[in-house]
């Protein structure tokens, strides 16, 4: 299938409409050039999709609450590593828009015999990937999903994110389980073959989605022994897990009978031991999972005749982060045929850009920044900065924007009491830091070790003088922020030296 004249005057104006924004207006982003394409015609990203169908191009997509944009940045950066062109949206743009400006994006001009508008038809674009690879937001997955007809989906977790914007999680779940069973029947009933499915064994609502499905499914979990052997202090171990650190599947999915776990709802929830009794919805054991993270050493298992280990030195820490690297790893092992030692060198060889986890050098000091949007995974975040049971200096950037939540009564599900101990100094910016300090406050926190500043760029230097003087041992500095907060925090951490 050949681009049409339209699509090819589409492809031209989304590159001059980005070399304004970029060039002239020194603005980032492919999403207002392709907002605009949809506003001229409403069936753009239909169009497209065609084409790249017709090419025979697979599309992955990941989506979930937490860790897809790290995820789908892992499988990609391991796809190009290989050797591959790679469609991806690496700014972490998950709506409509951003999607379809990755795509369209991907499109290079090949040959021409003018550049005037007047030889749009003489234009020769060519998709330039190989594979699509789209972190999407759970919103607006069942439209992408049924646009783009991805042939491997996987689902991260499912958590209460932004009451407010997304309603309750299980609507979310079930309008993208809808998406994928609709794709599955499609498949089956056109001969085509099966969608394939990547699940972490041990969250109840995103293993839903595999349930009753006719794919081919992949599930990843973590086993008892990772945890064991995890942690040095005793806060995190698995025996100390919280309610708070549960999925938020407190009844089944499937039937909205109540949950339970064998082992009891105050064991962690990286295990895959639930299981509903009047429907029989329950865990499964895991095709690959985590057994032991030693030395900055990180070990899967893989469920096979004969039980094989991959062993590797995450560039990324934290329980989260492994289960990132297992969604990943399912997905470039099982699916995309991509050997152990490129999986190995470009897992530890992996680097984050500036968005939702980030690290910079600045003298003596390592500045981390961690996007925190939820309960889980600000709860998470705090638990990765406590494993070494040192000491942390912490600036909170909390705001109310509209792409934060306006509804910001969800910090008191955050597990702050846990941690509170850890916090060496507490330095709070944004629009509603009076918010979060009272929450730290409330936890229990020392408020002689609480700082407001309003102003982020001052807060960010007060921060750097607080841990300086605690003289603390770890030479680190961590900066929490929501959506917006971490927009504007790019222009002031790429400034310090």
């Amino acid at each position: 299938m050949l681009l049409n004249k339209k699509q090819k005057a589409e492809i031209f104006l989304y590159i001059f409409l980005k070399f304004i924004l970029n060039k002239i207006l020194k603005r980032e982003g492919d999403v207002l050039p392709a907002h605009i394409l949809r506003k001229i015609d409403k069936n753009v990203f239909k169009n497209f999709a065609k084409h790249i169908t017709s090419l025979g191009i697979p599309v992955i997509l990941v989506t979930g609450t937490n860790g897809k944009t790290t995820t789908s940045n892992i499988i990609a950066e391991t796809v190009k590593f290989s050797g591959k062109e790679v469609c991806f949206n690496s700014n972490g743009a998950n709506m409509t828009n951003g999607i379809l400006g990755a795509i369209i994006g991907s499109y290079k001009l090949s040959k021409s015999s003018g550049l005037g508008i007047k030889d749009i038809a003489l234009l020769d674009f060519k998709f330039s990937a190989d594979i699509i690879v789209m972190e999407c937001d759970e919103k607006v997955f069942p439209d992408v999903c049924s646009i783009l007809n991805p042939k491997i989906i996987t689902a991260t977790n499912f958590y209460r994110d932004q009451l407010d914007r997304y309603g309750e999680v299980n609507s979310t779940v079930f309008g993208i389980k809808k998406a994928v069973k609709k794709i599955s029947e499609e498949l089956k009933n056109n001969n085509s073959g099966r969608i394939s499915l990547v699940l972490p064994s041990f969250e109840p609502l995103a293993a839903f989605l595999g349930y009753d499905i006719n794919a081919d499914k992949k599930y990843f979990g973590f086993d008892e022994s990772f945890f064991n052997s995890n942690y040095s202090n005793d806060i995190n171990s698995a025996e100390n897990f919280t309610g708070i650190e549960l999925s938020d599947a407190v009844t089944c999915p499937n039937c909205k009978n109540m949950m339970f776990s064998s082992k009891g709802h105050t064991k962690n929830r990286f295990l895959y031991d639930f299981k509903c009794e009047k429907c029989g919805f329950a865990g499964h054991e895991p095709d690959i999972k985590a057994t032991e993270n030693i030395s900055g050493s990180l070990t899967l298992e893989l469920k096979e005749e004969k039980p094989s280990f991959f062993s590797f030195k995450p560039a990324l820490s934290g329980d989260y982060n492994a289960a990132n690297y297992l969604a990943a790893y399912s997905i470039l092992k099982y699916h995309l045929n991509i050997g152990d030692d490129i999986i190995k060198t470009s897992f530890e060889n992996f680097k984050t850009k500036f968005g939702r986890s980030y690290k910079k050098k600045s003298g003596d000091f390592e500045i981390n920044i961690d996007l925190v949007k939820n309960p889980a995974g600000f709860s998470g975040v705090l638990k990765k900065l406590t494993e070494s049971g040192s000491k942390v200096n912490i600036l909170f950037a909390f705001s109310d924007r509209a792409a934060d939540g306006r509804d910001v009564s969800w910090i008191w599900d955050v597990d702050f009491e846990k941690y509170k101990d850890y916090i060496e100094n507490a330095v709070i910016s944004g629009l509603r830091p009076y918010d979060m300090a009272l929450r730290l406050k409330t936890a229990g926190m020392n408020p002689k070790k609480i700082t407001v500043e309003y102003n982020l760029k001052k807060a960010v230097e007060t921060i750097m003088n607080k841990a300086e003087a605690a003289g603390l041992n770890e030479k680190k500095i961590y900066i929490l922020p929501t959506y917006t907060e971490l927009l504007r925090l790019k222009k002031y951490i790429n400034g310090i030296k």
